[in-house]
């Protein structure tokens, strides 16, 4: 590599000159712009360098905790996760020993009540889905003059959990004019045709947010959909 000319050398010294100056008359201007400590490389000795030294540490300490913070939060996740595939499994394989309408709707709230940490748990479903003789399930069936089918359906034939508040007119038609409701998850049923819901109901407002993951919920909806299309009998 070629040496600095002297008029490269001068200019470089002009240029050092002009920021020692401008930093001599703007001294918290690094306090300012804490970002740039991130690149700094200053030897730690006494006199004025080390208040600049210790800010730098000050501010990689904080990087590091908040780092973590992070990663202590996303092992949190992933165990919440680990733990609801066992369930899920579990789940799976109670399913598939049942075989009677009744009994695998009673696993699945036993158990969706259970892993989801949820306060109520109720099937709902379209009427004309039951070709079985079971009329002990009656109860489950929406009328089909209370209009609330009209307003499910869309979410039936999204394909996708709805979760949140829902005003107490739906409310009251799946869980129970008794029950109160804060949040809630609606999973669509369905095979080759709509099925129903299966809903979960919580007395807290944050349980269910509008906004939270349904990749667990998608796929209880599809484990319990294919399960109940044998035992509904449907066509």
């Amino acid at each position: 590599m070629s040496e600095m000319s002297a008029e490269q050398q001068a200019s470089t010294q002009t240029d050092e000159s002009r920021v020692i100056q401008y930093l001599q008359k703007n001294p918290a201007l690094l306090m300012d712009y804490p970002d740039i400590f991130s690149s700094l490389s200053i030897p730690h000795q006494t006199g004025g360098a080390t208040s600049l030294v210790e800010r730098q540490i000050r501010l990689l300490r904080e990087e590091n905790q908040r780092l973590r913070s992070k990663i202590e939060e996303l092992v949190g996740i992933a165990r919440e996760n680990e733990e609801l595939n066992q369930r899920f499994h579990r789940l799976a394989l109670e399913l598939m020993e049942t075989d009677q309408l009744h009994d695998a709707l009673a696993t699945v709230q036993d158990q969706v009540q259970t892993f989801f940490y949820t306060d109520f748990v109720c099937f709902r479903f379209l009427p004309g889905t039951n070709e079985t003789d079971d009329t002990a399930l009656d109860s489950l069936y929406l009328d089909a003059n209370s209009g609330i089918i009209e307003r499910i359906k869309p979410w039936i034939e999204g394909r996708k959990p709805i979760c949140g508040e829902q005003i107490d007119d739906i409310n009251r038609e799946l869980f129970g004019p008794d029950i109160r409701i804060a949040s809630c998850a609606f999973i669509p049923l369905y095979h080759t045709r709509n099925l129903g819901l299966l809903c979960l109901g919580s007395i807290s407002e944050e349980r269910f947010g509008a906004s939270m993951g349904t990749i667990f919920l998608q796929h209880l909806g599809e484990l319990v959909s294919n399960r109940l299309k044998k035992l509904l009998q449907a066509v």
